[in-house]
């Protein structure tokens, strides 16, 4: 199942960028990589994503995934079916009925 994970990684640095990109490169799985976004890092493919964090934490300490999301599984319907809402019949109470000798 292919996962797509974005990686929160604010870097100034060029070369902490490209020992970034060689990390995620060299990891077996990974089948998509885009840094199209500033501070973004968005990677697709089979691959264990807290391995990844962790292998990139060791050369930025200040990596979070942002998203995840499961591409293999399907999306679920936007508006569900919607259940008929019981008929309630209104009853009168007691307290209007006119009975008594006040």
């Amino acid at each position: 199942m292919q996962d797509t994970v974005v990686f929160k990684l604010d870097v100034l640095d060029e070369r902490i960028k490209q020992r970034a990109m060689k990390v995620v490169c060299e990891f077996p799985g990974v089948t998509l990589i885009d840094v199209k976004e500033k501070g973004k890092l968005k990677v697709s493919g089979e691959f264990d994503k807290f391995q990844m964090t962790k292998k990139l934490k060791k050369i930025y300490k200040y990596v979070d995934i942002i998203a995840l999301q499961h591409d293999g599984e399907p999306k679920q319907n936007s508006d569900p079916v919607k259940k008929p809402e019981p008929i309630v019949k209104r009853v009168m109470s007691f307290r209007s009925w006119k009975i008594g000798f006040f």
